[in-house]
């Protein structure tokens, strides 16, 4: 039930570039996160991010790990229709699930992309 699914996850370059291109920007101090809306008849796709500032390849890997376990366990509560580039920032190597998944939640929030309590 709470698999991240490959239809639910942007998979190709240009699926990326048109999110950074035509979509909106949220920041703070853990993550960037930008949104494109699409269709609400289709699901919302999200892609995870993670650049060479943040460190070696074993700390950029366990950023990622993090963001996708707070976006697996949150999918259902976000709005249909919507395409979601996830970055990750430095300070995130440092944080644990508690204050990722606080920041995450936060994001998304200030995107208007979470739904009120309801499951699918």
């Amino acid at each position: 039930m709470y698999e991240l699914k490959k239809e639910k996850r942007l998979c190709k370059n240009r699926e990326y570039q048109v999110v950074y291109r035509r979509g909106k920007s949220y920041v703070n101090r853990l993550a960037v996160l930008y949104v494109l809306k699409r269709s609400p008849k289709q699901p919302a796709r999200i892609g995870f991010v993670t650049g060479k500032k943040i460190g070696c390849a074993v700390e950029r890997n366990r950023c990622r790990r993090l963001m996708k376990e707070v976006y697996r366990l949150h999918q259902f509560e976000l709005a249909n229709g919507v395409d979601l580039v996830l970055i990750g920032r430095s300070s995130l190597k440092y944080a644990g699930y508690a204050k990722a998944e606080r920041s995450i939640l936060q994001l998304f929030r200030q995107a208007g992309i979470l739904r009120k309590n309801e499951m699918p």
